[in-house]
């Protein structure tokens, strides 16, 4: 359920989810690992930055979070700093994408998510 929410259902048919939240993080990538049986090799990584941040330290975090090695990360993208000074505060380590580019793991997704809706909300209008 937290994919339905929180991962991409449009676009390339790659699984993705982005969030600044650590444990977003964490629990998507056991799901991945141990439900889905993504192999380690198949895990990508995007970071999406401020311009004031230390590129190393964040990716080093990202890494740690997701267990993806930093050599399967791709460039960091750093955001000019527009933002706020609170939201640059808030989010010091900026947003992980992950991304496995599997169609197959796509469309198996998706089908659980339509499964669900079918089950749950049948008789609402």
């Amino acid at each position: 359920m937290l994919y339905w929410g929180e991962g991409g259902k449009t676009g390339n048919w790659s699984v993705r989810v982005a969030n600044s939240d650590p444990a977003i993080i964490r629990v998507m990538m056991r799901f991945f690992r141990e439900v889905c049986m993504v192999s380690e090799d198949k895990f990508r990584a995007h970071i999406h930055t401020f311009e004031n941040a230390d590129v190393q330290k964040t990716e080093k975090y990202w890494s740690k979070i997701s267990g993806i090695h930093k050599e399967q990360f791709y460039r960091t993208y750093i955001k000019p700093s527009r933002a706020s000074l609170q939201k640059r505060k808030t989010l010091p380590f900026g947003t992980l994408d992950l991304y496995v580019h599997s169609t197959q793991l796509f469309l198996t997704i998706k089908g659980w998510i339509e499964k669900v809706k079918e089950l749950t909300i049948k008789d609402s209008p």
